[in-house]
């Protein structure tokens, strides 16, 4: 081959190398950071420094208190944690834990058995008391923010779940044992101590601390349930506890945990696009000089691609964080959750697709790793909750209307303005919850469920199946009391 041949292909080469460098790159910053203007001119906030990070000093020393107030409880022959409520009996109906002969356990693999006596749990508690006592005092003004600046994401704190899920369940075993010796006046200072724990951290902009507000939420409103079964309640009582949940707002919750995360994927693609060579050996573990191994390679090539389109990346990624925030907030405004459901799977399913390319896991890989399948699981458990927190109010609302007139409503709307200043939308239907009065004077209050349809309130099983539940019927139904117990 001549020299001019040799010089014609290797400008053919380049060319082609261009090419393939220019394709590869994508979109470049010139997209982005139009993109980005497009969102700020709408008011949306991409930092944690526009979020108002980094917050002032925390001088709430709530955290600290309830830390050291778990740490004090022992372990209890009766496992605390694991009281098992909400437990379906039939379709629609719930044994109730106070009323039974013993209290229930839920089945784990590494427990002879599943069962106890209250004496057991009366003595436990009784153990755990002064504990006790310490997380409703330290819960009476809970904390509001756990990250006081995220943006050193590499060096975060970890969040104390563990403590936080273990004072819930403290919580609700020691409301479920006064339940049962009749000592309503304990059974509300747990449950309002539960509601405020739900509040703890609620102004963090992080996914984690807001689920775990999710979770505690969940485990309140089942002792709460429990609570509605016994007799004794006053107008008064029942006002503050209604107070408590109606103050909890899970789609809020929701809201901040995502915007945190798109805050937070903004730091991680800054730092890895900016970060030193060093820097980059120490994260990604490799080793500063040769002899390299495969891996280091490995490692070098995928940084060096990467880089080169992080661009696209970080636009895909602001893109998908935008299409989720605008689902959950017509989430929000009313828009039908399996509407809202198809549309986050959309995204999902969006972005498999390029999962399952070798070459664009590279090219977007902050993207699929910060919108992962767990935000349409977050998303899932967020509804299915936010629609039992707005049974509970309601049903402690239908509660105080029979106090004072001696029977149950003939609709919800006569609930407003006096006990509900609004009926409470069904996040399933985009509509208010379904409620009708039954002809021996009790109620079917109901969410359509997640199928989005009307089935009159059945809470029978839309298959054949031996799990009963309240998302495991036709619609999801308050549940009656079993008519067994003691």
């Amino acid at each position: 081959m001549n020299i001019k041949r040799r010089i014609i292909f290797g400008v053919l080469f380049l060319a082609l190398l261009a090419v393939v460098v220019w394709v590869w790159r994508g979109r470049g910053p010139g997209e982005l950071d139009k993109y980005k203007a497009e969102l700020r001119a709408k008011g949306e906030k991409l930092t944690f420094a526009e979020l108002g990070f980094p917050r002032p000093p925390e001088t709430n020393d709530s955290l600290q208190k309830l830390i050291a107030a778990v740490a004090t409880i022992g372990n209890a022959k009766t496992d605390l944690a694991n009281l098992q409520l909400m437990h379906f009996a039939s379709p629609g109906h719930i044994q109730v834990c106070w009323t039974a002969s013993e209290p229930r356990l839920t089945a784990a693999p590494n427990r002879t058995t599943d069962s106890a006596t209250w004496e057991q749990l009366d003595g436990d508690l009784q153990a755990a008391s002064d504990g006790l006592r310490e997380i409703r005092e330290a819960l009476q003004n809970p904390a509001r923010y756990f990250l006081l600046d995220p943006n050193n994401f590499l060096n975060s704190p970890r969040v104390p779940f563990v403590e936080e899920r273990k004072a819930a369940q403290l919580l609700a075993a020691d409301a479920v044992g006064a339940l049962h010796s009749q000592r309503l006046d304990q059974a509300q200072e747990d449950l309002h101590a539960l509601a405020r724990l739900a509040q703890l951290h609620r102004d963090d902009m992080t996914l984690v601390s807001q689920m775990i507000r999710v979770a505690i939420t969940g485990l309140g409103l089942s002792a709460t349930w429990e609570a509605l079964q016994i007799k004794g309640w006053t107008d008064e009582d029942l006002t503050a506890l209604q107070k408590d949940w109606e103050e909890v707002d899970l789609f809020n919750a929701l809201e901040k945990g995502m915007l945190g995360s798109r805050a937070h994927g903004e730091n991680v693609i800054a730092w890895t696009r900016d970060a030193s060579v060093q820097q980059r050996i120490q994260t990604l573990g490799m080793s500063a000089g040769p002899p390299w191994t495969k891996d280091d390679l490995s490692n070098w090539g995928f940084m060096l691609l990467w880089r080169m389109s992080s661009q696209s990346d970080e636009l895909l990624m602001l893109q998908t964080f935008q299409k989720n925030l605008d689902s959950i907030r017509r989430l929000q405004r009313g828009t039908p959750w399996k509407q809202v459901q198809a549309e986050i799977k959309l995204c999902a399913d969006g972005l498999q697709a390029k999962e399952n390319s070798p070459l664009l896991r590279i090219r977007y890989y902050f993207s699929l790793i910060m919108m992962n399948p767990n935000y349409s699981k977050a998303a899932a458990s967020v509804v299915r909750n936010e629609t039992q927190r707005r049974l509970t109010v309601t049903a402690i609302a239908l509660e105080r209307y029979r106090l004072r007139q001696g029977r149950f409503p003939a609709d919800l709307g006569a609930l407003v303005p006096r006990y509900l200043s609004a009926v409470p939308m069904d996040p399933m239907s985009g509509k208010p919850l379904c409620y009708r009065l039954n002809a021996d004077g009790t109620f079917t209050l109901y969410s359509v469920g997640e199928d989005g349809v009307d089935d009159g309130g059945d809470p029978n099983p839309s298959s054949v199946t031996n799990q009963f539940g309240l998302w495991s019927g036709k619609d999801a139904v308050w549940p009656a009391a079993d008519i067994g117990g003691r």
